[in-house]
């Protein structure tokens, strides 16, 4: 099987061409999930009022599920730098989907959580995102359908595969950053 073949046909969501069939599963796993999230956001965007940056939607996200967090972990968390972070919470703050909480007079001890308007954003998202693909999926062909269920346990089960492989880079890198300062110290 090759693994650079490409179907140059142009996509309708403008993305760039998919690697053909005759591909590996893996080059065509990471031009497809993408493609798929990119047309499922766009479906729902309009009808959920999404925050246009896929950051933010993120940030909404990272809060729901964690609770309140600092700027500081939003930023880790997203891989961007602090002022980055700012803009996008400055304009979630104006959409007032987040609010900044300063405990005391510290302001470097900021604090952001989801608002319910925020809440009820993303909700909304996800439940107009699942009847978009089940309408989607509705409209394929019984075999279709089948193969589709029977494919997400085993993509639950690659994500999963995919989660020990950032753990296993996070203790590399962990690990030579170690070596570097025993090495730079002697």
């Amino acid at each position: 099987m090759t693994t650079d073949s490409f179907d140059l046909e142009p996509t309708l969501n403008g993305s760039e061409p998919l690697p053909s069939p005759e591909s590996d599963v893996a080059s065509q796993l990471a031009h497809l999930i993408p493609a798929m999230w990119r047309t499922i956001r766009r479906v729902t965007r309009t009808a959920t009022h999404l925050p246009a940056n896929e950051s933010q939607v993120t940030i909404l996200r990272l809060l729901l599920l964690y609770g309140e967090q600092s700027p500081s972990e939003l930023a880790t968390a997203l891989g961007v730098a602090r002022p980055t972070l700012s803009n996008l919470l400055k304009d979630l703050v104006n959409q007032h989907l987040v609010v900044r909480r300063v405990p005391g007079h510290d302001h470097r001890a900021a604090m952001v959580s989801a608002t319910e308007a925020g809440r009820a954003v993303l909700e909304t998202f996800r439940r107009e995102r699942a009847d978009a693909l089940r309408t989607a999926l509705e409209s394929l062909p019984d075999d279709e359908q089948a193969a589709i269920r029977a494919s997400v346990v085993a993509l639950r089960h690659l994500e999963r595969h995919l989660e020990t492989l950032i753990q296993e880079v996070t203790v590399q890198e962990a690990t030579e950053t170690t070596a570097d300062i025993v090495a730079l110290s002697a």
